[in-house]
């Protein structure tokens, strides 16, 4: 009875090492389930915070359309914050070359996304006219009186 026995804990220890190592996958998808799932959250809360300045700017730029008639113009949609000017100390340099300082583009808040374009037809090209027939170099003219070209002017 010892083999049967000798192969009962076998078949036992077997099965709890089987046993084991799914415990062990199992808790390392959960883990890996649990970093993909913060790591997701940080990167909505981040876009979330982008997306708020973006609509915030929105309305500023309606608030200010609005109030001026419903004129967009480059004066009324101008930024009037200087907090999304980067500066670096060149607007010193500028101010001696009447170089105009133009704004820094702000790179925390995203574009919109661009409407699909439909790609531009190729121009058809339109027949040419054709050509009027071109005369000789010393051709004459037919009621040309004064034409010297066969006299020889080094004589």
């Amino acid at each position: 009875m010892s083999s049967a026995e000798d192969r009962y804990r076998a078949a036992i220890s077997t099965m709890e090492a089987a046993a084991r190592e799914q415990d062990e996958q199992r808790g390392l998808r959960e883990r890996r389930v649990a970093e993909a799932t913060a790591e997701a959250r940080e990167g909505l809360q981040r876009e979330m915070g982008a997306a708020q300045k973006y609509a915030e700017h929105m309305d500023e730029l309606n608030k200010r359309k609005q109030s001026a008639g419903g004129w967009a113009t480059e004066k009324t949609l101008a930024d009037k914050s200087r907090e999304s000017l980067m500066e670096f100390g060149v607007q010193d340099e500028e101010a001696d070359t009447g170089y105009t300082a133009y704004p820094t583009p702000s790179y925390g808040t995203p574009a919109p996304a661009p409407a699909a374009v439909a790609p531009r037809p190729e121009p058809v090209p339109e027949p040419a006219a054709p050509e009027p027939p071109r005369r000789g170099r010393h051709a004459r003219q037919p009621d040309d009186e004064d034409d010297f070209s066969s006299t020889s002017w080094l004589v």
